[in-house]
């Protein structure tokens, strides 16, 4: 099966890989003029001013009530959340959702944080 492949001298081989050179690349300029444009994937993000997004967070966390380590916390409130990796949020508690995810939002962004990775919830003044 390899004796073919024996006989070639270097000339061949090199011959071989130009000519399959020269047809990839007729190949890729016929489909690039000659083929179906795909559309570029893309979507347009629709801004959304600060209350439309708080607006759609109460809709996505609708549980207003959170009990943890035996303290009530409310939608509205302003809470101080300390996680397992010591990061502190501070902002107004948006919701929660069945997931057992909390929202909350601070003077820049909207969080969202698995309640089985917080610490400690501090009721803010």
């Amino acid at each position: 099966m390899f004796n073919g492949f024996l006989t070639l001298s270097w000339r061949d081989i090199l011959l071989a890989a130009c000519i399959a050179f020269i047809i990839f690349s007729l190949i890729r300029f016929l489909q690039r003029v000659f083929g179906k444009q795909e559309q570029e994937l893309g979507f347009t993000v629709k801004n959304m001013d600060m209350p439309d997004v708080y607006e759609k967070c109460k809709e996505l966390f609708p549980i207003q009530n959170l009990t943890f380590h035996g303290k009530e916390f409310t939608r509205g409130m302003r809470v101080k959340i300390i996680t397992m990796q010591k990061k502190i949020i501070e902002g107004e508690l948006v919701g929660i959702n069945q997931v057992n995810l909390i929202c909350i939002r601070t003077h820049n962004q909207i969080i969202a944080h698995q309640i089985e990775k917080i610490e400690e919830i501090k009721v803010l003044e």
